[in-house]
């Protein structure tokens, strides 16, 4: 009636628990394998956002540096047609200083300067006494006063 079981030896409890712990150490292994592939998933979407706002900065810093090389070289090229024409206004300047001058050589008074060659008043001035005949001063002007010993006294 009552039948025994068989006697379990050593040995077969010592391989049930290997069995046992190595089916535990395996579930643990998937476990550890299943969270640390959850957290590389996460940190491989963080990185794929941090690289698309990094590309779409560089995309506006692109497009940024395409206005400004376009800008500079509106810049440059107005320049250069300043440059040009730069040097027109210089020689016409240049000729109406020239022919102020000769203006003044001929005994021309400040306030005709000023009127015919786009001089200033003080510019005109300066010609008349440059230019003009010795002895002439500019109207409206005292002869400056000389002081005994100065260079003044001895060439006037």
């Amino acid at each position: 009636m009552f039948e025994t079981l068989p006697q379990l030896s050593f040995d077969t409890l010592l391989i049930a628990a290997r069995a046992v712990m190595l089916i535990g150490a395996f579930w643990v292994f998937a476990l550890a394998f299943t969270r640390w592939r959850r957290e590389d998933e996460r940190n491989t979407r963080a990185l794929h956002q941090q690289l698309e706002r990094a590309f779409g900065e560089l995309r506006s810093m692109h497009e940024t540096v395409a206005v400004m090389s376009a800008r500079l070289e509106a810049l440059s090229e107005h320049a250069q047609s300043e440059a040009h024409r730069a040097p027109a206004a210089v020689t016409a300047a240049q000729r109406g200083y020239d022919v102020a001058a000769r203006m003044a050589k001929h005994g021309a008074d400040v306030q005709t300067l000023v009127e015919t060659c786009g001089v200033t008043r003080h510019e005109a001035e300066l010609l008349v006494r440059l230019h003009g005949a010795p002895g002439v001063e500019p109207a409206g002007t005292p002869p400056p006063a000389r002081k005994r010993g100065s260079l003044l006294s001895v060439v006037g």
